[in-house]
């Protein structure tokens, strides 16, 4: 995206208006300055003859006075024409000049004003009919994109935005920068100590609740504590905010506390287009949310069994689910093994990260488990709760990609050194998948 200042680009555009208008004008305004030239010769004629007119009167009056001198002329005689001359000066002095010179500059000023109003019409418009939303800079959370994509391109980005953030530490862009190339990589720690960063400088909403998102991940899907209220904060302060909304949902259904998705879910879909893909989503997340809250509400594990066989069987998009109920049953369980080998080089104290992944699309996972193993092999299993709670969660999904890894760090990134194994077309509902972990991160 451009640096330039978006209010430039209108700048330019006043200045290519005013030119054309200034082209328009100047054809107007040539007849105007004919007839300027005509008047102001006119005018220069009418002062000649005015000047000799009195230079002849001069002479009249010099005359008179020797004729006097030399006795030619008597004293009434002398007086009378003496006032003759007199009054033929003051007629000349009387006769009103042109109004020419004076007609251009009016003009002129006339067409000056009309120069003015087409700029300032051209900029009315703009703001009526154009983008007035581009005089003002985007929010810093809307200005960041990541265009990464492959795992060597995330992690040459990532390196060259920490060597950013160090140089200049008070640099919110390259912070959020920073944040987002970590969250694309499933480190949700790093993403969230970055975000931490980003909002001691620019503390916008969006920002908190995508700070308490990679918090809620980074702690297996929990958002008790700091997330919940960093969600109810924005929400406090602005309720209709629809990432909050959409969030505070997501929170809810992994607690379990289904009437609550509903609510916040239902506000959110008042603020979307009708016919959007996010519109659709929150559909699906409401339908789902109704749903289990209706299995919870059964009082019989066989009315359960008999509910979960009728989703099973329906024609809603609600994939097969096991009878168990609530966002926290297990949806696929199994174990994680590892070879000899890598036993004896792991060592103790090392973190095993289990997570599903959507075979196609986003590669944000939808369930992740964390431990930290005394033995092998472990145990594991995930459901919704582990997620994010909005679509996709882990029940949406036909079948899953699932990867298992093992960190000597603790890092939610993938390290060169670690040890992974990955496992496609995993079934949800599946109990007893084994993951044999034999050699590194390929």
């Amino acid at each position: 995206m451009s640096d330039m200042p978006p209010w430039l680009g209108l700048g330019v555009s006043w200045l290519l208006l005013g030119a054309l208008a200034a082209g328009v004008l100047w054809r107007g305004l040539k007849p105007q300055a004919r007839a300027a030239q005509t008047a102001e010769g006119a005018v220069t004629g009418e002062d000649v003859q005015a000047l000799a007119n009195r230079r002849i009167q001069q002479q009249h009056l010099a005359d008179l006075d020797r004729a006097v001198a030399e006795g030619r002329l008597g004293s009434a005689q002398y007086a009378a024409a003496r006032d003759e001359l007199m009054r033929h000066v003051l007629e000349d002095a009387a006769m009103p000049k042109s109004s020419g010179a004076a007609q251009p500059s009016a003009t002129g000023v006339r067409w000056g004003v009309l120069a003015a109003g087409l700029a300032l019409l051209s900029g009315l418009s703009y703001l009526q009919l154009g983008a007035p939303q581009t005089w003002w800079p985007l929010p810093l959370s809307q200005r960041v994109q990541i265009s990464a994509t492959t795992p060597e391109q995330l992690a040459e980005q990532t390196r060259v935005w920490q060597q950013a953030t160090q140089n200049k530490p008070d640099d919110a862009r390259a912070w959020l920068t920073l944040a987002r190339l970590h969250a694309a990589q499933n480190a949700h720690t790093q993403a969230e100590q970055a975000l931490a960063r980003v909002l001691a400088l620019a503390p916008e909403p969006d920002l908190w609740i995508e700070r308490a998102q990679m918090k809620a991940l980074s702690a297996g899907g929990s958002y008790i504590g700091e997330p919940w209220q960093w969600i109810q904060s924005v929400l406090k302060a602005q309720p209709q905010h629809l990432n909050a909304l959409v969030l505070a949902g997501s929170a809810a259904l992994s607690e379990q506390r289904y009437a609550q998705a509903q609510n916040y879910w239902g506000q959110a879909l008042t603020l979307v287009p009708a016919d959007s893909e996010a519109a659709q989503g929150l559909q699906q997340a409401l339908a789902q949310a109704a749903e289990r809250a209706q299995i919870v509400a059964m009082p019989s594990p066989g009315q359960q069994a008999e509910r979960a066989a009728t989703l099973t069987s329906s024609s809603a998009p609600v994939p097969a689910r096991s009878p168990a109920s609530g966002a926290s049953r297990a949806l696929i369980q199994g174990e994680v093994r590892v070879s000899p080998q890598v036993q004896s080089q792991i060592g103790s104290g090392v973190t095993l990260f289990v997570y599903a992944l959507a075979e196609e699309g986003s590669r944000r996972p939808v369930a992740i488990w964390r431990g930290t193993p005394s033995a092998w092999p472990v145990a594991f299993s995930l459901s919704d709760s582990m997620g994010m709670g909005a679509p996709p969660l882990l029940s949406d999904m036909q079948q899953v990609r699932l990867v298992a890894r093992i960190s000597k760090t603790g890092s939610a990134q993938r390290q060169a050194d670690d040890w992974q194994v990955e496992l496609a077309g995993v079934k949800t509902g599946v109990q007893g998948v084994v993951l044999n972990i034999t050699g590194r991160t390929p």
